[in-house]
């Protein structure tokens, strides 16, 4: 607006100042009233209360703002109100400087009064341009300052609320829906606080269409138009970039939750979060501003509005679409934060015993997850290990080997019966506390794409380099350290895809060292291993277990013979305990799986028949994949997956615009249409401007001659 009040005060002055005369065609003069919104509370409740759409609808997207917020959008509404006021301004200058047209008695004195009038009027369309402009820009910056705020705080609360989840309630929520939200979600909120306060004032002051002046100011609009673009292009792509490097670290974590939890590492990943977010907020302020004063100085803007009360309501459902917007994605984000999760690893709350001894008990224990709760996968477990005993879980797919080893983490509690530690119920152990005193080796690592020494840090705070350096020999990985060109400080890739099966592998067992667990639990820490990876990894894991109590879950023969303990797993429960000769006496289940494992050697040469969580109708297809592993396949086989994709990508060819426009030939009738009513609507402003000027002329003409009769 104080583009076209600037320009509309420059015409006149030099038109004037030219003693042009004659009878102006001027647009309508439609009655529109700037509409100020109502100041927005920026006070909320800031307890755990469930978050109800009733709450939403009123000030709960400005729930996370401070006094200084509630500052930022009290002065950016006043702003606004005064950029609103300066159409109707605008409409009393306009309404006087046509009356002067008119007021004139004497032809032979037109011309001097019109003169110096319009000169005047020049001169005050120039003070409301001038004062539009400080208003409009007070307006947008701080209302973008406070959105900007705002979402900063919303996105720290929410992905520290998904960290502090128990792994139930991933089970229950999917980890892309998560990414999403944590982007595009709080995007809309973003665009609900901004977006619809700034432009719905700029949608209720739209200024005049001056349909003929605009053909002479068409270069200055399209340099307008490319200065903008530039600008934005260039604060989006450092916007992208930035939250590009906070959403890889979210999707990560997300992605390898178990192991950030197990190992306690959710901290430093907020802090590795936060460090990026706090880039990303800055540009994005920063975007915000810039885009929203295009929005009021883009003559574009300025030149094709319309005057009309109802085509400015209709300029304002896109903000109101987007206030909307934010409403729905604010009661599902804030429903996210105020959940509170039933394990909490930041809570600190709990005992921490000053000894451990590591001896550990199951007692009736009964478990369902709760995705699945009418699956019962422990159905009455009893175990008892003492410390510094290895006890091998051994027994068929979806016996609940696994899902023993996450009670013991407490990843979940059981729904019937007690895990306790020393004789005392994990429950009322500190969380944290009770995850720092267990060590956890995975059967398919998850290093994150560091350095060797930052991964292995993850296993615990504030760890020395000497520690490393112990933890790493123990795991028998510090000889292939030392012969990598930057030894610890060399990046691992993303999910470690520069290293083999066997070296990840290691650096995760060096992970779990550093920590000096008392509890040591290896999840089928060899299964995906190759012959020669397992030999060099098992020597590791002897190692390791040295003086610890551990709980192998075990798929080969290799893994479990040494073990103190068996233990045969069979629907849920515990069937049969002993050593290995004791239990293939017994001819029970591990003699079953043994059997099992010899039949393979034998039927398959090439391959490596060590597996025991095999049942008959598995084997077969199981065995060749086991069999032509060398090395652990996942995340390499999904690189390489990922990597031919994006060679296609990169050679796909043009496609042509009428090849895309015949994939759209049944809706033609819809573009006949669309077009005619765009031709119409597109003739009614010049028509309007006609019809408009000739209404000044008559009401002119009928005064003049007046005026005559009475003479």
């Amino acid at each position: 607006m104080w583009f076209f009040c600037l320009f509309w005060g420059i015409f006149f002055f030099f038109s004037f100042q030219g003693h042009s005369c004659g009878i102006w065609k001027f647009p309508s003069s439609g009655s529109v009233r700037a509409a100020a919104p109502s100041p927005y509370h920026g006070y909320s409740n800031m307890g755990s209360e469930p978050v109800s759409m009733t709450y939403i609808i009123g000030h709960g997207n400005f729930r996370y703002s401070n006094w200084l917020d509630v500052l930022y959008m009290l002065l950016g509404t006043t702003a606004a109100i005064v950029h609103g006021a300066g159409l109707p301004l605008m409409m009393l200058v306009f309404g006087e400087m046509i009356d002067s047209f008119a007021s004139v008695g004497n032809l032979a004195h037109i011309k001097i009064p019109n003169v110096t009038s319009g000169s005047e009027y020049a001169y005050y369309y120039s003070a409301i341009g001038a004062g539009v402009l400080v208003a409009a820009y007070i307006q947008v910056l701080f209302w973008c300052l406070a959105a900007g705020r705002q979402i900063y705080k919303i996105r720290k609360r929410f992905f520290h609320a998904i960290m502090q989840q128990e792994i139930g309630w991933f089970d229950m929520h999917d980890v892309g829906e998560l990414n999403t939200r944590l982007t595009d979600d709080i995007s809309k909120i973003n665009n609900g606080i901004a977006t619809f306060v700034i432009g719905f004032i700029v949608a209720f002051s739209r200024g005049w269409k001056l349909t003929l002046v605009i053909l002479t100011i068409t270069p200055v609009l399209g340099l307008s138009v490319a200065v903008w673009a530039k600008i934005l292009s260039s604060f989006t792509d450092k916007e992208l970039l930035a939250y590009a490097k906070a959403g890889a670290v979210a999707e990560e974590v997300l992605a390898a939750i178990i192991t950030v939890i197990a190992f306690g590492g959710q901290k430093k990943d907020l802090e590795r979060y936060n460090k990026n977010l706090e880039e990303a907020k800055r540009i994005g302020i920063k975007k915000a501003i810039t885009a929203n004063m295009s929005i009021v100085i883009n003559v574009s803007d300025v030149f094709y509005s319309v005057l009309t009360g109802a085509f400015s309501i209709g300029q304002a459902s896109p903000s109101i679409e987007a206030f909307a917007n934010a409403r729905g994605a604010a009661y599902e984000i804030f429903k996210i934060i105020d959940s509170k999760p039933s394990i909490d690893s930041y809570s600190k709350n709990g005992h921490k015993p000053d000894n451990i001894k590591g001896n550990l008990e199951f007692r009736n224990v009964h478990f369902s997850y709760p995705s699945r709760n009418e699956v019962k996968i422990l159905k009455g477990l009893n175990l008892k290990v003492e410390s510094g005993q290895t006890v091998a879980l051994v027994g068929n797919s979806g016996c609940g080997k696994s899902t023993t080893v996450q009670l013991m983490q407490r990843l979940y509690d059981p729904t019937e019966g007690v895990v306790s530690i020393d004789g005392q119920d994990i429950r009322t152990i500190n969380v944290r506390y009770l995850r720092e005193i267990i060590g956890v080796v995975s059967q398919e690592p998850v290093l994150f794409a560091t350095t060797i020494a930052e991964n292995i840090r993850y296993g615990r705070e504030n760890v020395t380099m000497e520690e490393i350096e112990k933890a790493v020999k123990e795991a028998n990985a510090y000889d292939f350290i030392m012969k990598l060109p930057n030894k610890f400080d060399t990046l691992v890739g993303e999910r470690g895809a520069q290293l083999s099966g066997g070296q990840k592998q290691r650096i995760a067992i060096a992970r779990a060292l550093v920590r000096n667990p008392k509890i040591l639990l290896l999840d089928e820490a060899t299964s995906a291993l190759d012959t020669e990876s397992e030999a060099v990894v098992q020597v590791a894991l002897d190692k390791a277990r040295e003086g610890r109590t551990t709980i192998v879950i075990a798929h080969r023969l290799s893994t479990v013979r040494n073990a103190d303990v068996i233990a045969g797993f069979d629907d849920g429960v515990i069937v049969e305990k002993g050593s290995h000769d004791e239990l293939m006496k017994e001819k029970g289940v591990y003699f079953k799986l043994v059997t099992i494992q010899k039949a393979m050697k034998l039927e398959n040469a090439v391959g490596e028949a060590d597996v025991l969580d095999m049942s008959p109708r598995d084997f077969g297809s199981s065995l060749i994949r086991r069999s032509t592993l060398k090395s652990v396949k996942g995340p390499q086989g999904q690189d390489r997956k990922l990597s031919t994709k994006e060679s296609l990508d990169e050679h796909v060819p043009p496609v042509s615009f009428w090849r895309i426009l015949k994939l759209n030939i049944t809706e033609w009738p819809y573009f006949v249409v669309g077009i005619f009513c765009a031709i119409i609507n597109g003739g009614l402003q010049p028509a309007f401007s006609i019809i408009f000027s000739r209404m000044i002329g008559v009401s002119v003409s009928v005064h003049w001659g007046v005026c005559l009769c009475k003479k």
